[in-house]
């Protein structure tokens, strides 16, 4: 059994190298595909991170009217956190939003004028953040209840939620685009490797039919091109492994810049075993799909 199977790997190298240029062709075909496989998955790394940072920043700002008690906006907070959909209530005070414009502002026009004033104009405030942002215009609904009305001076940025929702059906978009090239990719791979096998088979044409008087089973013959065409899988995705372990070295800075702060390099580090295994599928996946196609139209079991 073993010997058998020597034999096919045996065979499936040497039609490997004995095709040269169609051997190439197939394999740049797959490796394109592999590229624009991989690539995908880089670029829903980066947008999944890009909507996670926009999400933790965005928030329902909720200004009270001056006079209203600390313990009232505290107990407003409590019903709020109760909320399933609420992640996060942060209680502002006058004080506290003072600090931070200072410190935002120091140096500009802002503080000039608000120096001028020599009051703090700032209210006390809540900021609110929900799981996702469809749950932004739910919890705005529930803060214009009539109960509230003595008590909230304004209810703003809930619409950045909007915005986020927008993005969200962008990448899903762009995800269905890449997608359905990889796939239109791949087919044409599947046909290249398809042709390619079949003009393999048929140049040794005489060699099956030799092969089949001597009482060759189907598996026997077959196997040698399975072997081709994992091959011609194998190196393109080991190609594209290695482009992908340089890019994150060489444009991790232009990464960070297009994606706000997304790191490729940690990515891949993290995914490494992932990136080598989706390169290593897709390559070989699709060498042998054609390979199997093209040996099973010729052979007609």
């Amino acid at each position: 059994m073993i010997k058998y199977i020597r034999k096919i790997f045996k065979s499936g190298w040497e039609y490997f190298f004995r095709h040269g240029f169609l051997t190439f062709a197939t394999s740049l075909v797959i490796f394109v595909a592999t590229i624009l496989g991989t690539g995908l998955y880089f670029f829903q790394g980066g947008v999944s991170y890009l909507t996670q940072e926009l999400k933790d920043k965005i928030d329902i700002s909720v200004t009270f009217n001056e006079g209203v008690q600390r313990d009232t906006i505290l107990g407003i907070r409590e019903e709020l956190v109760k909320i399933p959909e609420v992640k996060k209530v942060d209680y502002i005070s006058p004080e506290d939003a003072y600090n931070s414009f200072v410190k935002s502002h120091e140096g500009d026009k802002y503080m000039e004028a608000l120096e001028l004033i020599n009051i703090n104009p700032f209210l006390s405030s809540l900021r609110i953040q929900t799981n996702e942002p469809s749950q932004y215009k739910q919890i705005s609904e529930y803060l214009k209840k009539d109960e509230f009305n003595s008590l909230i001076n304004e209810v703003n940025d809930y619409k950045r939620g909007v915005m986020i929702e927008r993005l969200s059906n962008l990448t899903n978009s762009v995800n269905v685009a890449g997608l359905s090239m990889t796939i239109f990719l791949s087919l044409i791979a599947i046909i290249v490797t398809f042709n390619t096998l079949r003009l393999s088979i048929y140049s040794q044409k005489e060699e099956i039919g030799i092969m089949r008087l001597v009482g060759a089973k189907n598996s026997f013959i077959r196997g040698p091109f399975l072997v081709q065409g994992a091959l011609c899988g194998f190196f393109a995705a080991l190609l594209s492994f290695f482009i992908f372990l340089i890019i994150p070295f060489v444009f991790n800075e232009q990464f960070q810049s297009l994606f706000f702060g997304f790191d490729c390099l940690v990515f891949f580090k993290t995914n490494f075993l992932v990136v080598f295994l989706l390169n290593l599928a897709v390559g070989v996946g699709l060498g042998l799909i054609s390979s199997y196609f093209a040996v099973r139209k010729y052979l007609r079991d």
